[in-house]
């Protein structure tokens, strides 16, 4: 158990060392305060697990700035295929008439999919699709975290796509 504990001592102390540089510097990368603070949170947990194997006094800091550098490149690259995506749903949503893509039938297939989802699945995602409403929105007015919306939505597509893959073979 003294290990264990040396270990919480170590973690504490690079804590309070480096925490707030820590989330002044992902701020300065990813420019919002929650999603820092996340993305420090995160690596920190990932020190815990790696505590064993790592030098501490010797690599835990760059072991953190490294992990916080990544951890924020990673959720800018998500930001801007999330953009993406949007972008492509409201393009589609304004510039292509029903008709063209397969008129009425296709859209009640489509909302006959729709209706086949998990209930909050569902739900999530017709807030999303349908109201126009941002991860973080849906998040803030389920009481659910941005992750999950996240989840959910991957979900909801992957069973989209199954329950119309039939339409889509008929089609080609």
């Amino acid at each position: 158990m003294d290990t264990e504990r040396d270990d919480k001592y170590q973690l504490n102390q690079l804590f309070e060392q480096y925490h707030a540089a820590l989330v002044l510097y992902s701020i300065s990368i990813v420019k919002d305060k929650d999603d820092a603070e996340d993305i420090v949170q995160h690596a920190f947990i990932s020190l815990w697990r790696k505590i064993r194997s790592l030098d501490v006094h010797s690599s835990g800091r760059a072991y953190l700035y490294k992990s916080v550098y990544h951890g924020s490149l990673d959720l800018l690259k998500h930001r801007k295929v999330r953009k993406r995506h949007e972008e492509e749903v409201k393009n589609n949503k304004q510039g292509v008439p029903a008709h063209s893509i397969g008129g009425d039938q296709l859209q009640e297939e489509i909302e006959s999919a729709v209706n086949e989802l998990p209930d909050q699945c569902r739900k999530i995602f017709k807030m999303s699709r349908y109201e126009q409403l941002r991860y973080r929105e849906i998040a803030i007015k389920l009481n659910i975290s941005e992750k999950t919306v996240e989840n959910q939505m991957g979900r909801a597509f992957k069973l989209l796509k199954e329950i119309l893959k039939d339409h889509y073979a008929r089609r080609q």
